[in-house]
């Protein structure tokens, strides 16, 4: 029997032919010195470097948050004013979300951990607004309160969450 190449190793013949054909190329584009087409490599390498630059050159900070988030949130958190305001802003936006559904008292510790001056401070931000929350919560019972407060186990998982998720949340102040 005699045995005749089949048509796929006659393709993997060509397609060695070809890989080995273009490494010529591919160490002529690696090699600056060797000058083939001095002009259009120059042109094409100009190019890629200003691509290459543009895609370096970041507005982005350490954190990978813009720059200007950056300097905004360091201008707020070291002038006493406006970080008042923007902690009653950030208080308020996390008691209208926390409000409707339990993910805003993440969000309330997060907005008041980001304005907060250090982690620790952050920290304590936050159970203040955890507190702040769960005293809202006990005035809209009105005169339930006291049946409420009957029911041990729910009444430790409500006061839990509210001083913990937002705690949670202003971990973020550990990142930014």
């Amino acid at each position: 029997m005699t045995s005749q190449p089949s048509r796929d190793d006659s393709e993997r013949e060509d397609g060695d032919r070809n890989q080995t054909e273009s490494v010529p190329d591919l160490e002529a584009e690696l090699d600056p010195e060797s000058n083939s087409e001095p002009d259009s490599e120059a042109d094409s390498r100009s190019q890629s470097d200003s691509t290459l630059e543009r895609r370096t050159t970041s507005t982005l900070g350490g954190d990978g948050i813009p720059a200007s988030v950056e300097r905004e949130l360091e201008s707020i958190r070291t002038t006493p004013r406006r970080r008042a305001v923007a902690l009653v802003l950030a208080a308020g936006l996390g008691v209208v979300f926390a409000w409707y559904h339990w993910i805003g008292l993440v969000l309330g510790g997060a907005l008041v951990g980001l304005v907060s001056t250090t982690f620790r401070r952050a920290l304590v931000t936050a159970v203040g607004f955890g507190l702040v929350v769960l005293g809202l919560f006990v005035i809209s019972l009105g005169g339930a309160t006291a049946q409420v407060l009957e029911m041990a186990p729910i009444v430790y998982l409500t006061v839990g969450a509210a001083i913990g998720l937002p705690v949670l949340g202003s971990l973020v102040r550990g990142i930014v």
